[in-house]
């Protein structure tokens, strides 16, 4: 007898273990959740006729992350790790004392693990002068800011174990974006001011209120009068946090969200979806200016607010600047808003605008340095332009990196390895000089 209860034991197992690849043939993927991304099915075949080597590992992430009810399995996993053992199964998120949750990924910023050197520093700040200064050919403002993570300003929800070091990126960027008389709104002093609590427990974002109040803050900056903070609020539709999602995909907590009653008079002139397009356009009878926008995900919430104070606005999401549109857009105002834990990117993703030409003199005490040149036609992207980009050898944290070409010199966008730049297509780029200097 206690042979067919072993035998009934293990074949339920193994035919437990069937259900969730049977499920899958039959089924297919399931949803992802929160901000995953779906794996895609892999091939056997490549494109081109050649055998895809790295099949196997592909087909192990793809049902990893798409087996069937993957979504129950995983609720019930992490939440049986908060309760019993006081941590999270999720690495991508952390659970703080209080049931606080933070994205794993931001620690690496905060802690120092990932901490950018002085020369990515002094190159994010040198690359923001140059999109201030162009802008401001073109006639408009600009400004910049920085989203905090909860972890900076709440840290006291924060996991024990983990420790903000000091001088983190962001700090350290604001010293050199003084340097280089940026214009940047600080909304960490913004938000550290306030006693309430802003952002969401289960979400890694401000909430509608704690938008608000940037919001104020960045328009105010352009000399723009605004108190959406003040209200008033009404608590509007419950919000499911980003970050408990990731964890409890099947979870039902939610947060309250508020609306601020007055209520947005602009409409949408683009083809809107939902706030995370990538592109929102946006007009307002009762505003007066037009805005050029790039955001991140922290502006789900903050683009209504500034959509509601101009005439015009633009909204996006790219992670390449596209500065090229100021013109034509007429626009008045320029604000590029990018979260803490991702300031690298402003290293990652270069602007897309002319590269402004300079003196000959700019050259003088600077030197000539061998460069691997690489470059693309643009004109797709800015019409009558290409994009040349180089190496470098090691330079000194402020050196500015100058191309010069058919007796022009233009100063490029630079990184700690290399630079980017839009040069006119005309230009014999294969010929260019590279130069780096003050």
């Amino acid at each position: 007898m206690k042979k067919f209860w072993y035998g009934l034991f293990i074949g339920l197992f193994f035919l437990a273990c069937l259900v969730p690849l049977a499920g899958l043939a039959v089924a297919g993927p399931g949803e992802p959740a929160a901000n995953e991304i779906s794996a895609a099915k892999p091939r056997l075949m490549n494109v081109d006729g050649s055998v895809n080597t790295g099949f196997f590992q592909q087909l192990q992430t793809y049902i990893a992350n798409s087996f069937y009810l993957r979504k129950e399995a995983t609720t019930a996993w992490n939440t049986l790790s908060a309760k019993v053992f006081r941590t999270s199964g999720n690495e991508d998120v952390l659970i703080g004392p209080d049931g606080w949750l933070f994205y794993g990924e931001a620690v690496k910023d905060i802690s120092g693990a990932e901490q950018m050197t002085d020369r990515q520093i002094w190159c994010a700040a040198r690359g923001l002068a140059l999109m201030q200064e162009y802008a401001a050919s073109q006639g408009a403002r600009f400004l910049f800011t920085v989203p905090c993570g909860k972890y900076t300003l709440y840290p006291e929800h924060a996991p024990d174990y983990v420790t903000v070091a000091e001088g983190s990126n962001r700090t350290r960027l604001e010293a050199a974006l003084e340097s280089q008389n940026i214009n940047y709104v600080n909304l960490y002093d913004v938000f550290t001011r306030q006693d309430e609590e802003l952002y969401w427990r289960l979400d890694s974002h401000w909430n509608s209120r704690g938008a608000a109040l940037a919001a104020d803050a960045i328009l105010g900056a352009m000399g723009r009068w605004s108190d959406y903070f003040a209200g008033p609020f009404l608590e509007g539709e419950e919000h499911e946090g980003d970050l408990y999602a990731m964890l409890y995909p099947t979870g039902t907590e939610r947060e309250p969200d508020y609306a601020w009653q007055p209520g947005f008079t602009f409409a949408y002139r683009s083809n809107f979806h939902s706030a995370d397009d990538i592109t929102i356009e946006t007009e307002n009878a009762g505003g007066e200016g037009s805005l050029l926008m790039f955001r991140d995900s922290s502006g789900r919430s903050l683009y209504p607010y500034m959509a509601q104070s101009f005439g015009q606005a633009l909204f996006s999401r790219q992670n390449n600047y596209r500065l090229d549109l100021i013109g034509g857009r007429q626009a008045t105002d320029v604000v590029v808003e990018i979260a803490e834990r991702t300031l690298p990117y402003l290293l990652r993703y270069p602007a897309v605008y002319p590269a402004p030409e300079r003196e000959a003199a700019v050259l003088d005490g600077a030197r000539a340095v061998e460069s691997a040149l690489e470059a693309d036609e643009a004109e797709a992207v800015l019409e009558g332009y290409r994009q040349l980009r180089g190496t470098l050898p090691e330079t000194a944290v402020d050196a500015a990196v100058y191309v010069a070409v058919d007796g022009a010199v233009y100063e490029a966008i630079p990184n700690e390895g290399g630079f980017t730049a839009y040069i006119p297509l005309r230009a014999d780029w294969e010929n260019a000089q590279i130069y780096v200097g003050m």
